[in-house]
């Protein structure tokens, strides 16, 4: 009389030959960064289409490569109007006015598309980073540096940042009229 025993998926996902462009669950999760319990998850959901290649599920190589995971955690219903930082995660404020060199102003345009398209001078530490064009002074831009506590680096390192962004736009901006102010943050939106 034959034994014969029904092999359980896992030791059929690793028996199964490889098939190009298709990856097993386990590999799928490993390179998603979860458990394979949740790649199950996603499938049963409709979230990453899957796939049976006899007794194994698979799912395709691109779609996991592509695979955008959402945020853990309940979504949030109601957005509060103010919002008090965390002890533990203050945010700062730098605020930098100056003016425009003469004549600068579309190679001042030239060298912000160059930042960013490069992703130069990112200032390690920023939530975010905006630079602004007066309205009311054509002349004049507002660069506005958003710090959190939680990952701020040293002044030294903050300054040597804000010093090669000034390098930069140097022979555009007029650095010497430059005012800055630093602030805490108490509420936000």
């Amino acid at each position: 009389m034959e034994n014969r025993s029904e092999q359980t998926p896992h030791e059929a996902a690793s028996s199964f030959p490889r098939v190009p462009g298709y990856l097993s669950v386990k590999e799928a999760a490993r390179l998603i960064g979860v458990s394979e319990r949740s790649v199950y998850g996603y499938i049963e959901s409709g979230r990453l289409p899957g796939a049976r290649i006899g007794n194994i599920l698979v799912v395709e190589a691109e779609l996991v490569n592509k695979y955008q995971r959402k945020a853990p955690g309940r979504l949030r219903v109601n957005t509060p109007v103010w919002h008090v930082p965390p002890v533990n995660n203050l945010q700062y404020l730098t605020s930098i006015t100056v003016q425009i060199r003469q004549g600068q102003h579309e190679r001042l345009d030239q060298k912000l598309d160059e930042i960013r398209t490069s992703g130069k001078h990112l200032l390690p530490g920023t939530a975010a980073r905006y630079i602004v064009r007066s309205q009311g002074s054509a002349d004049e831009v507002q660069i506005v540096l958003v710090w959190r506590s939680a990952i701020m680096p040293p002044a030294e390192e903050r300054e040597a940042s804000l010093g090669a962004l000034r390098a930069d736009l140097a022979e555009i901006l007029a650095w010497e009229t430059a005012a800055y102010k630093e602030s805490q943050v108490v509420m936000h939106a």
